[in-house]
């Protein structure tokens, strides 16, 4: 994983640990045979007035597909004022055509605020077979406002899910705090065999990446972590819970709530109904005894195919 502190040096931890990532150096990672990570050099533009952008690219390749993920951090000064943010995946079909699924993600300060930030987003699809998937949710507790737009996408071999979720007071018409999460997952079958046996030289990668955003005296403040590597079928299931109850948070993934779990020494908030702990308990007996695969990957599938 990479994790950039926008107006700060980029440090790099887990995935991206690497001696060759520095800041503003382009940089290229191999995931296996399949998959690879990119990030580009960094375009700074100054123009007059002290007004200037900076723009960064993060690509990745999961089997044959791609996406693209970019960053434009602007403002005047030494503080920064917005962010745009595009992702463009392109995703093979099996009539042999190519899918095209973009979002767009612009984030401002408010005006005679420093607490506070704009948002605006769009999306657009062109796809030959597969359609993508729009779901909105808005929860209110204590006063507080958590509105969550989730873009699913992709293929049965190849799933991608875009999430924005954002955070208000009730008395409040701008968010306070704005986070953005995307999901690539990648497997070399597809749901509908998994009703046969399963090849242990099946092929998965999957990746997320997240950016927060919030505002302190005026200024964005910005943190992009990622892309942190995950195993496919924990991203899968997150996927499809995520989209049945509208609701996201990074932990809905076993794996990251795991990682949580002995990070903090202490127990997860979490949706415990039954779905959940079957996953959660088969994953991790199944990476403590493989031969447990054939057993585990049906129960997986039978949780898609009933959320679908």
């Amino acid at each position: 994983m990479v994790q950039l502190k926008m107006g700060n040096s980029i440090r790099t931890v887990g995935l991206l640990n690497a001696p060759g990532v520095r800041h503003g150096v382009p940089f290229h990672h191999q995931l296996g045979r399949d998959g690879f990570i990119h990030l580009s050099e960094r375009e700074l533009k100054i123009t007059r007035g002290e007004s200037w952008s900076e723009k960064w690219t993060m690509s990745y390749t999961l089997g044959p597909s791609t996406s693209i993920l970019s960053f434009t951090r602007s403002g005047k000064g030494k503080g920064a004022t917005g962010l745009f943010i595009k992702l463009l995946s392109v995703i093979p079909e099996q009539n042999g055509k190519f899918s095209r699924y973009g979002y767009e993600l612009d984030v401002e300060t408010v005006p005679n605020s420093d607490a506070l930030v704009r948002t605006r987003s769009s999306n657009h699809v062109v796809a030959s077979c597969s359609p993508a998937t729009f779901e909105h949710g808005k929860q209110i507790h204590e006063g507080r406002i958590t509105e969550t737009d989730l873009y699913l996408f992709g293929t049965e071999d190849i799933r991608g899910l875009t999430v924005l979720k954002k955070r208000k007071n009730m008395n409040e018409k701008e968010p306070h705090a704005v986070t953005l999460a995307h999901y690539f997952a990648y497997s070399s079958f597809a749901y509908s065999s998994c009703i046969n046996h399963i090849s242990r030289n099946r092929t998965e990668v999957s990746l997320s990446v997240i950016v927060k955003i919030g505002a302190t005296n005026g200024h964005l403040d910005i943190t992009v972590e990622g892309p942190e590597q995950h195993p496919a079928p924990t991203l899968r299931y997150l996927i499809v819970e995520a989209m049945r109850t509208k609701i996201w948070k990074r932990t809905l993934c076993p794996h990251c709530a795991n990682l949580y779990r002995h990070r903090h020494s202490v127990p997860v908030a979490q949706r415990h109904d039954n779905s959940y702990v079957m996953f959660q308990e088969l994953f991790f007996i199944s990476h403590e005894n493989q031969d447990l695969e054939a057993y585990f990957m049906p129960t997986l599938c039978q949780l898609v195919s009933s959320s679908s």
